[in-house]
C-alpha cells in the first residue's frame, strides 16, 4: 500500500473522476493503486495518470508532486518563474493561508499556457480557503477543483515531441510514485 494513498483497491480514487475509454481498459477497479498507476504509466494514459494521482493524494502532496515534475522538466526557468517555485515549496513546508492567497493572486496573473500558473491555481484551489476575492463573501471551491490545476502545470510540459512526451510521462509517474510513497522530492521538509 501506497502511504499516500491508502486505498485497498482504485474504488474511492475512481469514484472522483471517470477514466478515458482507453484507460478504463487497462485498470481494474479492484486492484490496488499502485496497479493501476503502473498500468496507465506502461500504456502512456498521460491524462489519466495526472488525474489518478491528484485526485488519489492530499492536495499539499499533489502540489508538492506537480511542483517536482514542474522543476524537472524545466530546469532552466526563469528568475521570475523560480520565485514562484520557492514560494510554492514554502506553501508546501507551511501551508498558511498568506501564501496561498499571494499563490491564487499570481495564478490569476499568468496564462492560460503557463505551468507555473496552473501551479499557482492547484495552491489557491486546494480548498483550505477561498477563491472569491479577498473582501468578499467566503466561495469555498468545488471538491477536487486543485486537481485541474494539477493538470493545467503537469500537462502543459508534454511538448509536441514524442521525446518530451516520454520524459513527461516518465517524469510525472516516477515523481508521482515518490509522493505516493511518503517522500517530497525537490523538497526539504
Amino acid at each position: 500500500m501506497l502511504r499516500k494513498i491508502p486505498y485497498d483497491t482504485c474504488v474511492p480514487v475512481l469514484a472522483r473522476f471517470r477514466l478515458s475509454e482507453e484507460a478504463a481498459e487497462v485498470v481494474v477497479e479492484d486492484a490496488a493503486p499502485d496497479v493501476a498507476l503502473k498500468a496507465l504509466h506502461k500504456g502512456k494514459h498521460f491524462v489519466d495518470l495526472i488525474h489518478f494521482f491528484g485526485h488519489a493524494m492530499p492536495p499539499r502532496e499533489g502540489v508538492c508532486w506537480a511542483l517536482s515534475v514542474v522543476k524537472d522538466l524545466r530546469p532552466d526557468m526563469d528568475e521570475a518563474d523560480a520565485a514562484v517555485c520557492a514560494q510554492v515549496v514554502e506553501w508546501v513546508r507551511d501551508p498558511q493561508e498568506a501564501r496561498r492567497i499571494t499563490l491564487m493572486q499570481e495564478g490569476e496573473k499568468r496564462e492560460n499556457e503557463d505551468p507555473i500558473g496552473w501551479l499557482c491555481n492547484a495552491v489557491g484551489w486546494n480548498g483550505s480557503g477561498s477563491i472569491g476575492p479577498i473582501d468578499g463573501p467566503t466561495v469555498l471551491p468545488p471538491a477536487g477543483l486543485y486537481v485541474s490545476g494539477l493538470l493545467g502545470a503537469i500537462s502543459l510540459l508534454a511538448g509536441d515531441t514524442e521525446d518530451t512526451f516520454a520524459a513527461a510521462v516518465e517524469v510525472t509517474f516516477q515523481q508521482g510514485m515518490a509522493v505516493a510513497q511518503g517522500g517530497w522530492p525537490n523538497i526539504a521538509t
